[in-house]
C-alpha cells in the first residue's frame, strides 16, 4: 500500500491516525488513560494549536460574538458500529440567548478532520420563525445579504439521524448528505421545505461543514489547515448568527457582518462581462478557463496589439472572483534572473555591517502569500519569453511538469522545501513577433497550455459603436486587413489595441506615423515598395473616402 505523503509542516502525523484507529477499536477510558501522553502529543496539542491560531485570525466582528465555550476530547459517538470517536473543540455564542446548541466546531470524526457549523435539529423551529419574520421570502432586498456569498468550497450539509438501535437497520447509514446549496439562503429554504420529511426521518443534527480525509490532512501545512478553517468559519458565520439571535437584531447583525466580509473577498466577475468587453464568446472563454485550471499554467500568445495582457488580467479577475485569493503581475526582461524570481543572495545592512543573505524572489513571495489563501491566486507574467526561461525557472521546471502531483517538492539552495500551492495559477503573455520567442524551448512549451490570440476586428467595431466615437471604423478595418494580408504571417499581424481610444479621430495620424509605421518598417525592411503602400499619406486618403 502506498504510504501517505506527510507535509513537513503538518501538525498531525501517521501516529495521529493510528491512535484514532486503535481508540475506535477499543473506545474506553482505560485505553485513553493508558495512552494519555500519546493523545496529548498527537491529538490534543495539535488541535489546540490550530484552534488558538484560528481564533487569532478571525475578524474582530466574529470574535465579538464567540468564545471557546467547551471542549470534548475522546467522546464516544454512538453509531451503528458503536465505534466512532470524536475529538472536538467548539466556538459557542458569547452571550447565550437561547442555549448553546448552535456552534462552530473543529473535530476529528474517526479519520476525518471536520470543521464548520453544527446545530441541533430542534433549533430549526426558532430559525424558521426568525427567518420568515425577518427575511420575507417575497422581498428580495430583505434577503439579499443571505444570497450574496457562496458557502465554503467542497462543503457538505450533513443531517444526522437519531440512533435507535432496536429499529434502525444494521446496514442503514445514520447520516444523510444533502445536495449542497450554493448560498445560505438556498440552504435555509431547503431545510424549511423538507422539515417534515427530516423530522419523520429522526434527524437530530444539522452540520454545514468541510471534511478532510487522512491523505488531505497530512498533505497540508499547519498554516494551510488554519487558513482553510478560518475561511470556512467566515462563510458559515451568518448561519451561526441566524441560529443564535432570534429577535429583530438578526438581519441587522448579518448585514453588518457582510459589510465587513465584503472587504475580504473579491467581487464575482462573470465570463459574460469579459465576453462583452473583449468580443470573445463565453464558450471560448470557458474553454480557456478550463485549460488554465487543468494545466495550472498557460501562455496567451499572439502578435502585438491583440490585447494579450488585457485579456490575461480579465481572466485573472474571473478566476479570483468570489474568493479570498489575489492576482499579481510581473514583467520579464532580458536581465531577469533566477535570483529575482526564486531566491538568491542579497546585500543586507545590519548594525552598520554589510552581510549577504538568501532572500525569496517574487515567485516565492507570491506562493507564500497564496499558501495562506483557500481560493485561487493568479500570477501574470507579462512578456514571459523576453527572459531566459530555463535559467529563470531553474528547478521550478520539475514542479511545473505535473501540477496534479501534490507530493512534488524541491529543495532550494537555502535548504527550504518548496512546492507550488495547488491554488496557484500562472498566466504568461508572449509576443510572437518578438525574436526572443526562440528562447522558449520544447521542454518548457509542454509544461504550458497555449492560447492563441489574433486580431479581432469585431472588438474594434463594438468599441467605437459603444463609445459613439463616430470614427469610420469599417474603413480602418479594411485597411488593417490589407496590411495583415501583406504581412502574410499570423505571428506578425497588426493588432487592434492601437486604435481602442475614444479620441482616435484626433490621434490617428500620430498613432500611424509614430507606432504603426516603425513596426512596418522593421518587417518590410527589404521591401520598400510594399512599405510605401502603408505610409500615412496613402492611408489618410483611404480613411477619408
Amino acid at each position: 500500500m502506498e504510504k501517505n505523503f506527510v507535509h513537513p509542516e503538518c501538525p498531525f502525523s501517521e501516529n495521529t491516525f493510528n491512535l484514532l484507529t486503535e481508540f475506535c477499536e477499543n473506545p474506553s477510558s482505560d485505553f485513553y488513560m493508558a495512552h494519555k501522553k500519546d493523545f496529548l502529543k498527537y491529538l490534543e496539542e495539535p488541535l489546540r494549536y490550530i484552534f488558538s491560531h484560528v481564533e487569532e485570525l478571525l475578524p474582530d466582528f466574529i470574535k465579538k460574538y464567540i468564545n471557546i465555550k467547551w471542549e470534548q476530547f475522546g467522546s464516544i459517538v454512538e453509531t451503528k458500529s458503536l465505534q466512532s470517536i470524536a475529538y472536538s473543540i467548539f466556538f459557542s455564542f458569547k452571550d447565550i440567548y437561547y442555549g448553546d446548541n448552535a456552534y462552530l466546531m473543529l473535530r476529528f470524526d474517526n479519520q476525518d478532520l471536520t470543521f464548520g457549523f453544527c446545530t441541533k435539529f430542534n433549533e430549526i423551529d426558532g430559525i424558521i420563525d426568525n427567518y420568515q419574520t425577518n427575511y420575507d421570502i417575497n422581498n428580495p432586498s430583505a434577503i439579499d445579504s443571505l444570497k450574496r456569498y457562496n458557502l465554503p468550497n467542497q462543503y457538505h450539509c450533513y443531517l444526522t439521524k437519531e440512533i435507535i438501535r432496536s429499529t434502525l437497520p444494521v446496514d442503514e447509514d445514520p447520516t444523510i448528505i444533502m445536495k449542497s446549496p450554493q448560498c445560505i439562503y438556498e440552504l435555509l429554504n431547503s431545510i424549511i421545505q423538507q422539515r417534515d420529511e427530516f423530522e419523520e426521518y429522526n434527524i437530530t443534527n444539522i452540520q454545514v461543514a468541510r471534511s478532510l480525509k487522512k491523505k488531505e490532512v497530512l498533505g497540508y501545512s499547519a498554516k494551510k489547515l488554519i487558513q482553510l478553517i478560518v475561511q470556512t468559519f467566515k462563510k458559515v458565520f451568518p448561519l451561526f448568527l441566524c441560529y443564535n439571535v432570534y429577535d429583530n437584531d438578526s438581519p441587522l447583525l448579518i448585514n453588518q457582518y457582510f459589510t465587513v466580509y465584503e472587504k475580504e473577498f473579491n467581487p464575482v466577475y462573470q465570463l459574460e462581462e469579459i465576453s462583452e468587453i473583449t468580443g470573445f464568446q463565453t464558450t471560448q472563454l470557458t474553454q480557456w478557463i478550463h485549460a488554465i485550471n487543468r494545466k495550472g499554467q498557460t501562455i496567451i500568445q499572439g502578435p502585438p496589439g491583440t490585447g494579450k495582457t488585457f485579456i490575461a488580467e480579465k481572466l485573472a479577475k474571473h478566476l479570483i472572483g468570489g474568493g479570498d485569493g489575489f492576482s499579481d503581475i510581473i514583467q520579464f526582461h532580458p536581465a531577469y534572473t533566477y535570483e529575482d524570481f526564486i531566491e538568491g543572495l542579497r546585500p543586507i545592512t545590519q548594525n552598520g555591517q554589510l552581510t549577504y543573505s538568501i532572500v525569496p524572489g517574487r515567485f516565492l513571495e507570491f506562493c507564500e502569500k497564496a499558501e495562506a489563501c483557500e481560493d485561487i491566486c493568479v500570477l501574470i507574467i507579462d512578456e514571459i519569453n523576453r527572459a531566459n526561461l530555463s535559467q529563470v525557472f531553474g528547478e521550478l521546471m520539475y514542479l511545473l511538469d505535473d501540477r496534479q502531483d501534490t507530493k512534488r517538492f524541491i529543495t532550494l539552495a537555502s535548504g527550504k522545501l518548496f512546492r507550488i500551492p495547488t491554488n496557484v495559477r500562472i498566466i504568461g503573455t508572449m509576443n510572437t513577433a518578438d525574436r526572443s520567442i526562440a528562447l522558449v524551448d520544447n521542454a518548457l512549451r509542454r509544461r504550458f497550455a497555449f492560447i492563441p490570440i489574433y486580431p479581432n476586428y469585431e472588438v474594434l467595431r463594438q468599441y467605437h459603436q459603444r463609445e459613439k466615437t463616430g470614427f469610420p471604423v469599417d474603413k480602418l478595418t479594411r485597411i488593417l486587413e490589407n496590411v495583415n494580408r501583406a504581412i502574410n504571417n499570423k505571428h506578425y499581424e497588426l493588432g487592434i489595441s492601437f486604435f481602442l481610444t475614444k479620441t482616435l479621430a484626433e490621434d490617428i495620424q500620430d498613432i500611424w506615423e509614430m507606432e504603426i509605421e516603425p513596426y512596418l518598417e522593421e518587417y518590410f525592411f527589404d521591401n520598400q515598395a510594399k512599405m510605401d503602400e502603408f505610409i500615412w499619406d496613402q492611408i489618410k486618403d483611404k480613411l477619408s473616402k
